[in-house]
């Protein structure tokens, strides 16, 4: 190896002999490959984010380079799309800023009840509707992610309502749509209700106004027989 070959440290910006770089191992390991902060940098426990502590700390000044000591080494993630500051109502990402990809559609992903990953896409209105009814949470742009597993989903909604009924006000054990899903209804926290199996089979796929109905003539039969 040549000793005058020199690299940029991409945390304090110095060109440096490329022995002042430690090798690269694995499948990116060749006879000239190196890493790209230096030795003296590493020993200082820097980061790439902390460039203008480490020429404070090493005592040198931070050249502006326009070469090869660019900060592109690692990608953004997308992840922190999300994690903006509420404080700032600017920040806060709403349903609204979903925009679909080029093939007019959103990424949607989350988990199974074993844990499993699962990816599908899906109509943009949709997952606006899933994000602004509490059942997804946005990734970044073009990607949501669901917040529950089935049987979380089930375990959340009954002890939430604390296994009554919303039709009845008896004892509950299963999960109703409001709208249902026959209609244009999904499932989420603000379109699901716990109620009791007796209920959930005579409402069907009646809307709750129409149910609600139902029941109150049955009661009036009742009272009038």
């Amino acid at each position: 190896m040549v000793e005058t070959s020199k690299k940029y440290c991409i945390s304090c910006g110095q060109e440096k002999p490329i022995s002042e770089f430690l090798r690269r191992t694995g499948r990116r390991e060749s006879q000239n490959s190196r890493r790209g902060t230096c030795k003296r940098c590493r020993q200082a426990g820097t980061s790439i984010s902390t460039r203008g502590q480490v020429a404070e700390t090493l005592s040198i000044s931070a050249p502006h380079h326009t070469g090869r000591a660019k900060w592109t080494r690692k990608k953004r993630q997308p992840t922190s799309y999300h994690r903006q500051s509420p404080n700032n109502e600017n920040s806060i990402v709403r349903a609204d800023d979903i925009r679909p990809t080029a093939r007019g559609v959103v990424r949607m992903r989350g988990r199974s009840d074993t844990g499993r990953r699962w990816y599908e896409e899906i109509d943009p209105q949709q997952a606006k509707v899933l994000v602004k009814e509490g059942a997804a949470i946005i990734i970044n742009p073009y990607t949501i992610r669901m917040v529950y597993s089935s049987k979380e989903f089930r375990r959340f909604i009954l002890m939430r309502d604390h296994h009554t009924c919303h039709y009845c006000g008896g004892s509950g054990d299963t999960i109703d749509h409001l709208l249902p899903r026959a209609k244009g209804g999904y499932t989420t926290p603000a379109n699901c209700v716990c109620a009791c199996l007796t209920c959930n089979q005579q409402k069907g796929n009646l809307t709750t106004e129409q149910f609600m109905k139902y029941l109150f003539m049955q009661s009036q039969d009742i009272m009038e027989g």
